[in-house]
């Protein structure tokens, strides 16, 4: 048995590797396409802002999150599908910038609960993220 089988062996079946792509592929679709609405339709930006913040506080973490969040998710996927030995730093360098969104999301829901919808729709972020991180993360790598 080859290093690279009894590595895929050790990581659980690939139902579970196709698991983890689609949900990247899907995390960093739906962060694109919240940029795209909170752009298009600026109406839609005052359920992820704290009462009476400009929208500028929210606008300014646009790029930051489009690569790291958005592009991240998509290019995590990609090296897993393609099980290249850097995805995983990208996975975390990706996990690292999902929680810290997450977290401010629900931090900003704690305090006003007018941006409740951030923090609900950050939670899978807080929960899978980390999880896919640690469940492929290189043999005999500490955590």
């Amino acid at each position: 048995m080859r290093n690279a089988d009894r590595e895929e062996e050790r990581r659980g079946p690939s139902w579970l590797r196709m698991a983890a792509i689609a949900y990247l592929v899907i995390q960093g679709s739906g962060g694109f396409l919240w940029w795209v609405t909170l752009w298009a339709w600026p109406a839609s930006r005052s359920r992820f802002l704290a009462t009476d913040a400009p929208a500028s506080t929210l606008l300014a973490f646009a790029p930051a999150d489009l690569v790291l969040f958005v592009g991240g998710s998509w290019l995590a996927a990609v090296g897993l599908a393609r099980r290249r030995d850097w995805a995983w730093p990208v996975i975390c360098i990706h996990t690292g910038a999902a929680m810290y969104a997450a977290m401010y999301c629900l931090t900003l829901w704690f305090l006003d609960s007018q941006a409740w919808l951030g923090g609900v729709l950050m939670l899978p972020s807080l929960v899978a993220t980390p999880m896919i991180a640690w469940h492929f993360r290189p043999r005999g790598t500490p955590c």
